[in-house]
Formats: structure tokens, sequence, C-alpha cells
């Protein structure tokens, strides 16, 4: 696959509910990629680590294989692991 924006891919894996947000949160700097901040146009690629803090979560990816085109929740495996510790998930509750 040709390479893909990580504004798209985090819309596609369904990080976020448009792609607008996405690349509203990566230029706010909320997005990172192997502790750089992320601009929405970086190109993601297999392997790589994921950081996106929504309120006081932070929410842990890698990227499986890259998508741009939005896959529907029971399928976001085959294109994101998601590494997320428990425990920044019952922060939530």
């Amino acid at each position: 696959m040709s390479e893909v924006r990580i504004d798209k891919y985090l819309w596609a894996i369904r990080a976020f509910k448009t792609r607008t947000e996405a690349a509203d949160a990566c230029n706010c700097g909320t997005v990172k990629v192997e502790q750089v901040s992320a601009k929405p146009a970086r190109p993601v690629q297999t392997g790589e680590i994921i950081k996106i803090h929504k309120g006081a979560i932070e929410y842990t990816y890698r990227v499986v294989e890259p998508t741009e085109h939005r896959v529907g929740a029971a399928f976001v495996p085959q294109y994101a692991e998601n590494l997320t510790p428990q425990a920044e998930l019952d922060i939530s509750r």
C-alpha cells in the first residue's frame, strides 16, 4: 500500500470520530509517534508505536498494517494493536 497519512490512519482505526479531529489532535501535539510529535501529513509505517493523549488517558497503538479506509470495529485489530495498559483505561470509569 502507498503511504498513509497519520490523520487518515487514526480516523480509519476509529481512534477519532472524524479526520478533522485526528488532524487537530496532531496539530495540538497530542499525537506522538516513537516519542516525537506527529503532524497530520506524517506517513505511518508498520510496527510504529503511536501514543494519543485524550483527556486524562494516554492510548497506545502499534501499527499492524496502514490503512486509509475506515474499518468496522471488529476489523480494527487487523490494522492496529491496542497496547494501552488496563490501568489507563480504568481512569475513564
